[in-house]
């Protein structure tokens, strides 16, 4: 065998072995078959099932913000029945006719003036509205007896009215004379527009004016 064959020899096989290895490496890649970012059973998908949606947490929020106003609202509701039922039980004490009623002092308890026989009597009433805690004599004014005497609602009626018209919860009431003409100062807290709204009713039942 001559050296021009040797060397041809020679080339054919460095160059078959060359196929034969790039052959091998393709088929390992095509075999290994991971697609590094294919999550595989050692790399477990993110669990997202248990966080809540923007939905659900909008839902949350509405849910809350509802039940505090139907808790305020039912709370301005008790709050005012206590100082209706209050005035019941100084009339009854006195058997005369309330015309005032002052808000709840520091322990609770109210303050209800009632006309009786050309007097006065300031009924202090436990804070639920149902015990009288003590009476004290005073002179009935007579801008006080004239406006009794003119009313043909009570103030309960009025306290009632004037809640009806503007919302929230009942601070003081009186009766207050103007020109001449009396009429029902109502004085009401928590309303849509706000504290210290007076509401004006007349002694036969109307709202005069509504005023903050």
């Amino acid at each position: 065998m001559n050296t021009q064959t040797n060397r041809t020899l020679t080339a054919a096989l460095a160059l078959a072995l060359a196929v034969g290895l790039s052959a091998c490496g393709g088929e390992g890649d095509a075999g290994d078959g991971v697609n590094p970012q294919t999550p595989t059973a050692t790399q477990p998908a993110e669990d997202t099932s248990a966080e809540p949606t923007t939905d659900d947490a909008e839902d949350d929020t509405s849910e809350a913000t509802e039940e505090d106003q139907q808790t305020s609202a039912t709370d301005a509701g008790d709050l005012t029945a206590t100082a209706l039922l209050a005035i019941g039980t100084a009339e009854d004490e006195t058997g005369g006719s309330a015309y005032e009623i002052d808000d709840q002092g520091d322990d609770g308890t109210w303050e209800v003036d009632v006309a009786v026989d050309g007097r006065s009597i300031e009924v202090t009433v436990s804070a639920d509205g149902t015990t009288v805690v003590g009476t004290e004599d005073d002179d009935l004014d007579e801008d006080d007896k004239a406006g009794l005497a003119a009313a043909t609602i009570t103030l309960q009626e009025a306290i009632q009215i004037a809640i009806d018209e503007v919302g929230g919860v009942l601070d003081d009431a009186e009766l207050e004379e103007e020109g001449g003409a009396h009429h029902w100062e109502v004085e009401v807290d928590g309303t849509d527009r706000g504290d210290d709204v007076e509401v004006n009713v007349s002694v036969d039942g109307k709202v005069l004016s509504v005023e903050r």
